[in-house]
């Protein structure tokens, strides 16, 4: 069996480690307060853009040289605070979830939906987006029907629905597509 090599070892350039010494402490803390009292703004046409290329097999959602430090995602904070049922369980009940997302602006939306409408934004998401960001979008929680009105699978799918709705809306790009935008509002 071969000895595994590193996977940078015949790169140039891809990685610059300045060592600890050339780094003058004052001057980036001075720069740093410059640059956030003059309020320098990245407008939107020279914002540098993800590769278009199928995602690095070193890791699926970091690129070099894509360090613009910018989102476009509206959402600072998202969680699944609870769920009630509604309805007769005989006569056609169904389950809401209580999404809680904080905004930029610290904004709190309160957005009540069922299991399905996060199917629709699933589905909206994979109709909307570059082929080559669909591997962000995470799988949703199977659909369970002959447990769904019971208290811990209620919970393990709450959460698992805020792990899946955090990884979208606090996405830098699929964050502020216009999918999730209407989905949050409606």
């Amino acid at each position: 069996m071969p000895t595994p090599t590193h996977p940078f070892r015949n790169t140039e350039s891809l990685l610059v480690v300045i060592p600890d010494d050339r780094i003058d402490v004052e001057a980036e803390a001075q720069l740093y307060d410059e640059l956030c009292d003059d309020q320098i703004s990245i407008r939107p046409s020279t914002r540098p853009k993800s590769p278009q290329e199928p995602p690095s097999i070193f890791s699926r959602d970091i690129w070099l040289n894509d360090n613009s430090g910018t989102s476009l995602a509206f959402a600072r904070n998202v969680h699944i605070a609870g769920w009630t049922s509604v309805g007769d369980k005989l006569g056609g009940a169904y389950v809401v979830y209580d999404c809680v997302i904080r905004t930029k602006e610290d904004t709190t939306i309160h957005a009540h939906k069922r299991y399905s409408d996060f199917v629709l934004l699933c589905d909206a998401l994979k109709h909307s987006l570059p082929k080559h960001q669909h591997h962000f979008i995470p799988a949703l929680p199977p659909k369970y029907p002959l447990s769904r009105y019971r208290a811990a699978f209620l919970d393990r799918r709450r959460r698992q629905l805020q792990y899946w709705l955090s990884a979208v809306l606090l996405h830098p790009e699929i964050g502020a597509c216009q999918a999730v935008r209407w989905w949050v509002m409606d």
